[in-house]
């Protein structure tokens, strides 16, 4: 999925999120994430913090799976409010980090990455939501850094990058592994911070859910998007 907005939308963040928040009212499903596989605190909220811009970003782009693709509405109207016009959104359903090439599975997340940039995607931040799909597909935490790293690589280290980190109930030890290899190498690449949608979607409070526990519901996705355009303002 690709968006580019070049409109300004001149009407406030923050009030137009709360008004669209309530709307969604409290439909949902309440995560049974703290209740199930022994699942122990969440990892810390960030890494870092990305450091004030010199000049006032306005260049945004992403790269996702299926969460982010259903909250791609609800990210360009938040961070169009924020002052972003140029956003660009890659999103498939299913894509993984490093697995799939396109031929009847979703490009993976390194091979869309690479397009983008030799498109002459040029963003002032990156923001990365991968890992969703790959999380309890390997067994030890090399194998996540590998891909991860390879991700975070790829774009100029001068430009900061934004990773939501996963929350997928089903796989909760190597959720919990994946997020925490994530933290590790996102401090190591510097200019770089790691986003917890795992604290919110797992908070049975939140119930930002839909019944499969993994994908957000309406409100979900006005959730996700004010969790990325926060850090970014």
């Amino acid at each position: 999925m690709h968006v580019s907005r070049r409109t300004f939308l001149r009407a406030g963040a923050s009030t137009g999120l709360l008004a669209l928040l309530a709307a969604c009212g409290d439909g949902g499903v309440h995560s049974a994430a703290s209740n199930k596989n022994g699942a122990g605190p969440a990892s810390p909220t960030g890494v870092g913090k990305l450091p004030a811009p010199q000049a006032t970003r306005t260049k945004f782009a992403m790269v996702g799976d299926s969460i982010t693709k259903a909250s791609s509405k609800a990210l360009t109207t938040v961070l169009g409010n924020a002052g972003y016009t140029d956003i660009t959104i890659e999103a498939e359903v299913n894509r993984r980090i490093i697995v799939g090439d396109g031929k009847g599975e979703p490009l993976s997340g390194v091979k869309t990455l690479f397009t983008m940039i030799s498109d002459g995607v040029d963003p002032d931040v990156w923001a990365i939501a991968m890992g969703t799909n790959d999380v309890g597909k390997y067994d030890n935490p090399d194998a996540y850094g590998a891909m991860i790293d390879q991700m975070l690589a790829m774009p100029d280290s001068k430009i900061p990058i934004v990773w939501v980190d996963v929350y997928n109930p089903k796989q909760l030890p190597g959720t919990k592994m994946f997020n925490e290899v994530l933290r590790e190498r996102a401090d190591a690449r510097g200019n770089t911070t790691v986003l917890s949608w795992f604290d919110l979607a797992s908070n049975p409070k939140e119930k930002i859910l839909r019944d499969d526990h993994v994908h957000p519901n309406e409100k979900g996705t006005l959730v996700f998007a004010d969790l990325v355009s926060t850090a970014l303002t």
